[in-house]
């Protein structure tokens, strides 16, 4: 090999040399930028992630307030209501004292009261009606028969007494309050002489 030959390989190995160094520090180089990419990507997602796990902490936390709050809010608008329904009573009940005992109308009361409709007072009045009503026991107890009896001879005047035209009127509804009183209670009344006779 000659002189020349050997200064052209040695030039030529030159130049694929530097070639082949600036080919590995560009690789390098894309390296490293890979690496931060990367790395930016990785820091990325764990702040992602963990902003994530902050929000639904932040949720957890709130909810918990709300709750607590929310029972606040609950008991308030049942006490109001409560409150409220006592005031609907009252004026229920004021309604059925204009009807019933002031004499109005139903239509004078929905106008007194600047109701809706006829249909209003009628409701209102019936509520009112409903929450002075006593409550009653429908099973009859024991004394009934003798309650009612008493009562009886109460409503009933004297036997003897008569009307004011001397007519005897009075006596004969008396009859007829024990005769009605007997048939409810299963009671006969005793033979006169009177019957005897006639049933001979």
């Amino acid at each position: 090999m000659t002189e020349s030959s050997t200064g052209k390989a040695r030039r030529r190995s030159s130049r694929v040399s530097q070639q082949l160094e600036r080919a590995r520090q560009r690789n390098a180089e894309q390296l490293v930028e890979q690496r931060a990419r990367e790395q930016r990507v990785e820091t990325a997602l764990r702040q992602y992630v963990e902003a994530g796990e902050t929000i639904a902490a932040e949720h957890a936390r709130c909810e918990e307030k709300v709750a607590v709050y929310q029972r606040k809010i609950d008991k308030l608008r049942a006490d109001s209501q409560e409150k409220v329904a006592d005031q609907h009573t009252r004026q229920a009940q004021a309604a059925l004292s204009l009807h019933e005992g002031g004499g109005r109308t139903v239509e004078q009361v929905a106008e007194l009261l600047e109701l809706d409709s006829e249909k209003q007072a009628r409701r209102l009045i019936a509520t009112g009606r409903e929450a002075v009503a006593p409550t009653t026991d429908t099973e009859s107890s024991p004394d009934d028969g003798q309650r009612e009896e008493s009562r009886l001879r109460q409503e009933a005047p004297s036997a003897n007494a008569t009307s004011v035209d001397g007519s005897g009127e009075q006596a004969e509804r008396v009859g007829d309050v024990g005769q009605q009183h007997r048939a409810q209670t299963g009671l006969l009344p005793a033979p006169t002489t009177h019957d005897d006779e006639q049933g001979t």
